[in-house]
């Protein structure tokens, strides 16, 4: 009887190989092809989501089609999880027997394995129910020395046939399935389909929608794990006019922003920039489709306020030295006439004491004026100097470093636990 949910919440167990050096792939001395690699993670990938899924039958044929392509005795042991999990939930006795074939296989193939303590508690509670089922009547497991049809390594490690399907998994969060127009489906989905190609569609709520085509082959299980695109976050920004948005570094436009800033769904940093303002700073955790709307009104920077304030001084001062410098023209023709009417003749006590008064005045408000315009220059270059040199701080124009290379070698890892319902790998 199947069980109404999942007893076990998945347990992520790890265990990796090098497919370069893998027992199996060794013994043939060949690497897998780049096409092989691909098909196997496609088999393991949709295996794994089936698993989750509770159909362990499925899965278990997923992961031996995966070893078909690239040998690993990982495999074997998900393969073998998957099947003793499908004899917990409905007995069976040829999940029983392939379930203890293939744990017996993985100890056979890898004499060191990692798992081999899971493998033998395994194997310690399912050959005693074997043996209670030949006692039955029922034809036993094979073991390391069993043939090919009775059950042994060979068939324990062949996949199991069940008429053409196409298995389809997504790891998007609540992903459904159609096939050649059928009612969605909530994904994993087995399909029994005939041979041919068949044009299937995934969807699922913040992620554009995948079509398809899937070529169905003869008596096989063909698999497509489909990784749909997220939807991202609608970024706007008002506030300060001409100021500069950045998000992770990156400027992505002006504010106000014309139309919306497509972002991925996590954490980013927004951050909003203007010469003389401060900087507008603030971290977003952003989800699927989520609209944001962030108000950067920015305040100017007191070095800002200070180059204005210097600059007002140095234009005031300009203004005080033109006026000072007018004067002073002013007394120097005053005091230029009266000097060339005493050369002409004799001035009168009146006009000598205004001559004696142009002539100090003339010598005043030069002097004024010297000082106003060296005032003026000197404030108007502070103040140009704290225009140049007030810039917003935490601004990155730069791409990030790119990530360093993968390594070209091919790898695999794997995890399956005895009480856990999870599987992960990579290739």
């Amino acid at each position: 009887m199947r069980a109404a949910a999942r007893p076990f919440r998945p347990l992520l167990l790890w265990a990796s190989l090098s497919l370069a050096v893998a027992p199996a792939a060794a013994r043939a001395d060949a690497r897998p092809t780049p096409e092989q690699v691909a098909q196997a993670e496609n088999y393991f990938n949709a295996g794994a989501q089936a698993y989750e899924a509770g159909q362990y039958q499925v899965a278990a044929e997923a992961f031996l089609e995966a070893h078909e392509r690239v040998p690993s005795p990982s495999l074997l042991f998900s393969a073998a999880q998957a099947f003793r999990r499908q004899y917990l939930t409905e007995p069976s006795p040829d999940a029983l027997r392939r379930a203890i074939a293939l744990y017996r296989e993985y100890l056979r193939q890898d004499p060191k394995a990692t798992r081999r303590e899971e493998a033998v508690t395994a194997l310690g509670s399912l050959v005693p129910l074997e043996a209670r089922i030949a006692g039955e009547g029922a034809a036993p497991a094979g073991g390391e020395g069993s043939t090919a049809e009775s059950g042994g390594p060979a068939t324990a490690a062949r996949p199991a046939a069940g008429g053409t399907r196409l298995l389809l998994s997504s790891p998007a969060e609540g992903a459904r399935v159609s096939v050649d127009g059928q009612p969605f489906v909530a994904a994993p989905l087995v399909a029994p389909v005939a041979p041919g190609p068949h044009r299937v569609r995934v969807q699922a709520t913040g992620h554009y929608d995948e079509e398809l085509t899937v070529v169905a082959v003869a008596g096989e299980l063909m698999p497509r794990h489909v990784v749909l695109r997220v939807k991202p976050a609608q970024l706007r920004v008002t506030g300060t006019g001409g100021a500069r948005i950045a998000v992770d570094g990156q400027v992505r436009g002006t504010a106000p922003t014309a139309g919306a800033i497509a972002i991925e769904p996590g954490v980013h940093v927004v951050e909003v920039s203007l010469p003389g303002y401060e900087l507008f700073r603030r971290e977003l955790r952003v989800t699927r489709e989520q609209a944001v709307a962030l108000d950067a009104d920015l305040r100017m920077t007191s070095r800002r306020v200070a180059a204005w304030t210097a600059l007002g001084v140095g234009a005031a001062g300009a203004v005080a030295t033109g006026v000072l410098g007018g004067l002073t023209l002013a007394s120097q023709s005053e005091a230029v006439e009266l000097r060339d009417r005493k050369d002409a003749g004799s001035l009168t006590p009146s006009e000598r004491d205004r001559y004696n008064a142009a002539v100090d005045a003339r010598g005043s408000l030069g002097a004024a004026a010297a000082v106003a315009g060296g005032v003026s220059f000197l404030a108007a270059a502070v103040g140009f100097g704290l225009f140049a040199f007030d810039e917003p701080k935490g601004l990155g124009s730069a791409a990030p470093a790119a990530p360093p290379p993968r390594d070209p070698g091919v790898g695999a890892e794997f995890t399956v636990g005895v009480l856990s319902a999870g599987i992960r790998g990579r290739f």
